[in-house]
């Protein structure tokens, strides 16, 4: 028995060195296994040319959570997005429905606009506030936070960690919408 096990360390150690994507697609699988008997669920992670990584969850409840770089935006979602920004994280739980979008920073003030419009338009009551932070070297984080009872919608300043900048360099874009 312990010959066999020899000869597999042996044909994925040769496998690996022989063929980067066989490897990258072994350690792929091996972690979506690992992952799913850690919780129970359906876990898919893609790790594309580029070598940005997309990592989705199912759970047995219908739960979802997907995590990566322009990923789809969440199914049953009913708020309005701007266009152009990239999905980061979406999820879904039946009762909420949930996805974090990244844009330009130089687009926070036309995305603040675009909720204002957008909630001044629905008919609810919803509620307005704002604040900005002074993060030193980084900048000053401006937030603009929307809610209708469980429902919240938040536009910030962010970092993208694309540019590798050490000032805010995005405004990002949190929806929870209740169910």
């Amino acid at each position: 028995m312990k010959r066999r096990w020899w000869v597999v360390i042996g044909l994925v150690a040769l496998l690996a060195t022989a063929c980067g994507a066989a490897a990258e697609k072994l350690a792929e699988t091996a972690t979506e296994k690992a992952l799913e008997a850690q919780g129970g669920g359906d876990v898919d992670i893609d790790v594309s040319d580029d070598g940005s990584v997309n990592i989705s969850v199912e759970g047995e409840d219908g739960s979802s959570l997907n995590i990566g770089s322009d990923i789809p935006l969440p199914d049953g979602l009913t708020i309005p997005v701007p266009d152009g920004g990239s999905a980061t994280q979406t999820g879904s739980d039946g009762s909420y429905v949930f996805v974090s979008l990244i844009y330009p920073r130089d687009r926070y003030e036309e995305i603040v606009a675009f909720y204002d419009d957008w909630t001044d338009g629905t008919g609810t009551e919803w509620s307005r506030s704002e604040s900005t932070f002074s993060a030193g070297d980084a900048g000053t984080q401006r937030s603009v936070f929307f809610a209708d009872g469980a429902t919240a919608i938040s536009v910030s300043d962010c970092f993208t960690l694309q540019g590798g900048s050490d000032q805010f360099d995005g405004a990002c874009v949190t929806i929870n919408e209740s169910r």
